[in-house]
């Protein structure tokens, strides 16, 4: 079943009751994070998976008795889920059967293949790989390599409770949640926007300057019949996808990153000014001087805004994003192919900006995609993003000369197109293609495409050389 989460705002509570939410969620935490130092060891992991009685025995063992008995219940659920997730994510992120493939190629090491997608399937493999009960010297240092920084709770912000928790009411016609405390018998009453229902298990979120309601609703999978084969998408920067027929979605983005960038470095230029005229002032002594900086740092130095600011701008992409998606999805294609996500780097002007961009984009971008295409019926597939940019669509060329920012021209072949146009035709023709797979690593793509162009054309001359000579004869005619 297709989840999603429902965030509700919270009416700002009092004084009293911001202390008593925030020692709640502190101790939560502070359990959570008991909880998860002993999960995160390989002799526990079978508990992640056990039944409810086996795990509140557990709970009890390390339990530091601040929490009501059922929050405290829901702490070592989540812990459980948190741990279970890590381990799902970083099979993803650090591509363990890509890896896998790397290692033992051939096809006539397809046996032992199997073996270790077995292995990596399970928790409790992994665990028996990571405690030697299964000696393998190789997969034992892929697996402990991914997994040497297991999960720790560093926000207090959050906590999660059931329904014998906290109980929803109306008064003066605005619904209401009143929540335990860690105080035996003293509920607050927290006052919500909106009037969506509320039931089962929830988490009560801190979000920098207020409270949220997280809440989960299944989603109703669309069964439409499907007008296009496929749909090929090439993510770019200045708009947030182009098709193989070179049809733009998401044409504000670029607009919205540009001013981001010139925020961000009008803003850095401002700071160092203040933070050097600050460390430079002549004052009477050292204390002085220090409580002058001290001063500075409090009153200027802030990143109260700059935070509001880079959550104004998430907002904005994830916005564009998301109807880029809707419009691209209302064409109702079978199967959504795109570039591998976890590859996308370095799409923005300057290292900072391109690392916050990249890692939003990204994000928000693999979110989008896996929820509406689940929700759509549409088939999502990645291909390998190496060199799509540099690839002609045509003949197959690829080099770095051919790309010349948004304008593509290939020089052995000479065809002009879009250079995301042109990226997402070579999306579509890798989505078929047997040799090229996405967990390659581009320098073996590479050598493909360079075999292949070699191939097809039977020449060896420097495309360079041939375009020059292409002009001349042109220009003889």
């Amino acid at each position: 079943m297709l989840m999603r989460t429902r965030r509700r705002m919270v009416l700002p509570p009092n004084k009293r009751k911001n202390q008593r939410l925030h020692a709640l969620v502190t101790a939560y935490a502070r359990q959570k994070d008991a909880y998860l130092v002993e999960l995160a060891k390989a002799k526990n992991w079978v508990l992640w998976r056990l039944h409810s009685a086996d795990k509140r025995a557990f709970a009890r063992r390390f339990s530091v008795h601040q929490l009501p008995v059922h929050i405290e219940d829901q702490c070592i659920f989540d812990a459980c889920n948190t741990m279970i997730r890590w381990v799902e994510s970083v099979k993803v992120l650090d591509q363990w059967k890509a890896q896998i493939f790397r290692h033992l190629p051939r096809d006539e090491d397809a046996a032992q293949r199997h073996v270790y997608f077995r292995l990596i399937q399970h928790d409790d493999q992994i665990a028996d790989v990571l405690m030697g009960h299964h000696y393998d010297p190789w997969l034992f240092h892929l697996l402990s390599h991914s997994l040497r920084h297991a999960p720790r709770v560093k926000n207090q912000r959050s906590v999660v409770l059931d329904s014998s928790n906290y109980r929803v009411g109306v008064w003066k016609g605005r619904q209401f949640l009143s929540v335990s405390t860690l105080q035996k018998g003293h509920r607050i009453m927290l006052h919500l926007q909106g009037d969506v229902p509320v039931q089962g298990t929830l988490r009560l979120v801190w979000d920098d300057d207020h409270w949220e309601v997280h809440t989960t609703q299944s989603v109703k999978v669309c069964r439409k019949p499907f007008r296009i084969k496929a749909l090929a998408l090439d993510a770019g920067i200045t708009e947030v996808f182009t098709d193989q027929q070179g049809q733009r979605y998401g044409t504000e983005y670029g607009r919205i990153v540009e001013r981001v960038e010139e925020r961000l470095v009008d803003t850095g230029k401002k700071r160092n000014q203040i933070r050097q005229a600050a460390l430079h002032k002549k004052l009477p002594n050292e204390s002085d001087a220090q409580r002058h900086q001290a001063k500075i740092k409090k009153h200027n130095l802030g990143q109260k805004k700059q935070k509001r600011r880079q959550k104004q701008a998430r907002a904005a992409m994830a916005t564009t994003i998301n109807c880029s998606v809707n419009a691209v999805l209302v064409q109702d294609p079978e199967q959504t192919i795109v570039e591998d996500l976890n590859q996308m780097r370095g799409k923005a002007k300057g290292k900072k900006m391109s690392r916050q961009v990249s890692l939003w984009t990204r994000s928000i971008l693999q979110e989008r995609l896996d929820f509406k295409t689940q929700v759509r019926g549409s088939h999502l597939q990645a291909v390998a993003s190496a060199y799509t940019s540099q690839e002609c669509s045509q003949c197959g060329y690829t080099a770095k000369d051919n790309r010349h920012g948004d304008h593509f021209r290939c020089l052995w072949c000479g065809t002009v197109d879009t250079a995301d146009g042109n990226a997402a035709k070579v999306i579509l023709k890798r989505s078929t293609d047997p040799e090229i797979t996405w967990w390659m690593k581009k320098e073996t793509i590479k050598k493909i495409l360079d075999q292949r162009h070699a191939r097809i054309t039977g020449e060896t001359l420097a495309p360079v050389v041939k375009a020059a000579s292409l002009v001349e004869e042109a220009a003889h005619r």
